[in-house]
């Protein structure tokens, strides 16, 4: 090559080699000190004297949980949002829709895009997340990012990837700028709880500012969207985010409930906070850790679950009950929405070596789906032993759980349980989660028991089809046990 060819091929580079040396990684805003009264704390959300919300008033602790799964968990999600908008109840002498009467919100990769918009806008969230995500096709436009030339420089970066798109994408299209000190003073919605995967430690890491504290960083300078993004994270299909790590520079105390722990016991209180206790020193160090990469959420707990029982279980459950009885807290209430389909049998009907995106698959699911099955096993298990065993003062717990996978033989359930995990869906693929999301909330006996307490009937979203049917079905029957009663106290 001669010299004045080396010379142009270098001026057309010099640009993107300039971008990609000064591209360089942001990091969030550090802590000097920690201060336990500040910041988006769980247990400051469940005070009513510092959140004075309809929700925080009444004596229902009411938390929704949004499985993975990408726009499948989201439009799935969204169905029982509608219902839940539409559902009259009676809470404290008044009538109300139950959508407003959620106060806490867990959301793990496609489940945190609902759960972050929900506690943004509150009961806006219907109709404007349809609008806005379910009816858009975030997929093309982040395939068009990633093949847009001027966004190569940026890729080729060592501190910027696929995962950054999906942040600034999910900004530009549905928070705008959301920061978590938005969250924090200005929702209108419940408190979200995101997760996603420290993928050094491989356990979780919640984007409340009690985790946070360890690391010395303040998260309410963090951006929505960029919590969403890492939960959201896909191996493999998105890069890992960064995360900035100050521990060990702001005077960080462990919580008192971890100060006292026997190192000999093996029940499920003292493993969890043990655990809990080894995962939070390795983030003391910053010098050793100055940086946490963080991947899709669902690697850990894809359905949230057991991000809630550690809440029960680790931070500080005597705050937790204190919290529960300054608001008297009659009924608690924890709806799972879980939008997990199986893996595909297609495959074993040809002697064909599978393509990659079924071997990704098995990779990542085989193990999520187990670890779900034996999350949802346990939170049963937990449930019925708290009614079982709770005293006559202590509040009934309600665990409604709503799985793709538990719908009867259908088309219905032939069609939503082919549908993969993406970030775009057809409408028909939409229309037909929500109509899962209504049959699965009809046939649950807890969900009926729930309503029926709460002083109504269990009602089916108007927009959907067989809506009416079904309803006038259930005010024919409530009908017919009404007249049964009757005739039975004439005889």
């Amino acid at each position: 090559m001669s010299p004045l060819r080396r010379l142009a091929l270098f001026c057309t580079l010099l640009p993107f080699l300039a971008a990609c040396t000064a591209l360089q990684y942001q990091p969030v805003k550090t802590l000097d000190r920690v201060d336990t009264d500040q910041g988006y704390r769980l247990l400051q959300a469940l005070n009513p004297t510092r959140n004075p919300s309809p929700a925080q008033q009444d004596d229902v602790l009411m938390v929704m949980v949004f499985s993975g799964g990408g726009t499948r968990a989201a439009a799935f999600g969204y169905g029982v949002l509608e219902i839940l908008d539409q559902q009259p109840v009676y809470i404290g002498g008044k009538q109300a829709r139950l959508l407003d009467r959620v106060d806490l919100v867990y959301g793990v990769s496609g489940g945190s895009v609902l759960a972050a918009y929900f506690g943004l806008h509150g009961a806006d969230t219907v109709p404007q997340f349809e609008r806005r995500f379910l009816n858009q096709n975030l997929q093309k436009v982040l395939t068009q990012q990633v093949l847009s030339a001027p966004n190569w420089p940026r890729l080729a970066s060592s501190q910027f990837g696929r995962g950054d798109l999906l942040h600034e994408q999910l900004d530009a299209q549905l928070f705008h700028g959301a920061t978590f000190r938005h969250l924090n003073r200005q929702r209108r919605g419940p408190f979200v709880v995101i997760s996603a995967t420290d993928m050094t430690l491989g356990s979780r890491l919640d984007f409340v500012q009690e985790q946070f504290d360890i690391l010395c960083v303040d998260l309410e300078d963090l951006p929505v969207a960029r919590a969403v993004a890492a939960s959201s994270a896909v191996p493999l299909v998105f890069a890992p985010l960064t995360l900035n790590n100050h521990g060990g520079n702001c005077h960080y105390a462990l919580p008192e409930v971890l100060d006292d722990i026997d190192p000999e016991a093996t029940d499920f209180r003292s493993l969890t906070r043990r655990d809990y206790l080894q995962r939070l020193q390795q983030y003391s160090n910053s010098a050793k850790r100055p940086y946490i990469h963080l991947l899709d959420g669902g690697l850990t707990d894809n359905l949230g679950l057991q991000n809630l029982l550690e809440t029960i279980e680790v931070t500080n459950s005597d705050a937790l009950s204190s919290r529960r009885d300054e608001r008297g807290i009659k009924k608690i209430v924890v709806i799972n929405v879980n939008a997990q389909t199986l893996l595909r049998q297609d495959i074993d009907r040809s002697a064909d070596v599978p393509g990659f995106r079924p071997v990704l698959d098995a990779v990542i699911n085989i193990p999520i789906d187990r670890n779900s099955q034996e999350t949802l096993r346990r939170f049963h298990d937990f449930a019925n032993f708290w009614n079982r065993t709770k005293s006559a003062e202590e509040p009934d717990l309600y665990f409604v759980s709503i799985n793709l996978p538990d719908l009867p033989a259908s088309p219905l359930r032939d069609a939503v349980m082919g549908i993969p995990t993406t970030f775009y869906l057809p409408q028909d693929d939409v229309r037909n989660l929500k109509k899962a999301a209504a049959e699965l909330l009809q046939q649950s006996a807890e969900y009926r028991r729930l309503v029926r307490d709460l002083g109504s009937a269990p009602r089916l979203p108007e927009n959907l089809p067989g809506a009416e049917t079904a309803s006038e079905a259930q005010a024919a029957s409530e009908a017919k046990a009404a007249s049964e009663a009757d005739t039975g106290n004439t005889k």
